[in-house]
């Protein structure tokens, strides 16, 4: 039994750094489901990924093929909830595939309709695009968001119209414009569940080590 306990150490520990990256590391995605636009199609219209890295929140936002977003000045670029202790000066890093010529800022969120009221919106502030000929911005939309946790993202919107966890303002091949929204709670991604496993396995692994060492005793 005596020579087992260095490969039941090794074991132990390769569990326990499982688990330290799973919180380092987790991913939720929410599927944008949701429009008013008939012009738009059914179907889903693009994806959020939000991706804890350490003390930060990785965010992603990307379009089906067929979708840019825009900046109409009735709609946001993008719109989010953030709660917690984070603030607007916390996102960062805001870019799009081909928005480099253009300037994008973070304000207090205002109505997004019909998606509701969220607490902060991602808006151009100079060389903007409505769509037109300029096409709006490719996805995807990465940003940022430092002292934050994924739970922080997990709040509809309030006030009258759709409630959402995200909304953006896009553009199609046809010229259409409208928003299009996040109504359904995220999906934890393929190694979020792994983590869990890992985490698992090293509650019944400790479990099983109790057992032998008071069988031992």
């Amino acid at each position: 039994m005596k020579s087992l306990k260095p490969l039941l150490n090794v074991c132990l520990a390769i569990a326990a750094s499982c688990f330290a990256f799973s919180a380092a590391a987790q991913t939720a995605s929410y599927s944008l489901n949701a429009t008013g636009v008939s012009q738009f199609g059914s179907g889903a219209y693009g994806s959020v990924t939000l991706t804890q890295s350490f003390s930060d929140v990785l965010v992603s936002v990307s379009l089906r093929s067929d979708l840019n977003f825009v900046d109409t000045g009735a709609h946001s670029a993008f719109s989010f909830n953030l709660g917690g202790a984070s603030s607007a000066s916390d996102v960062t890093g805001i870019s799009f595939a081909n928005g480099l010529h253009n300037v994008f800022a973070v304000a207090s969120g205002t109505s997004n309709s019909p998606f509701s009221t969220f607490s902060y919106e991602i808006n151009c502030v100079s060389n903007c695009s409505a769509g037109g000929s300029a096409g709006g911005y490719v996805d995807p939309l990465n940003f940022t968001v430092k002292n934050a946790s994924l739970a922080e993202f997990g709040q509809l919107s309030t006030g009258s119209g759709t409630a959402a966890y995200f909304a953006a303002d896009v553009i199609n091949l046809a010229g259409n414009t409208g928003t299009i929204g996040a109504t359904v709670a995220a999906v934890p991604e393929p190694e979020s569940y792994a983590m869990l496993l890992a985490g698992l396995g090293l509650m019944g692994f400790t479990a099983w080590r109790r057992r032998e060492s008071a069988v031992r005793a």
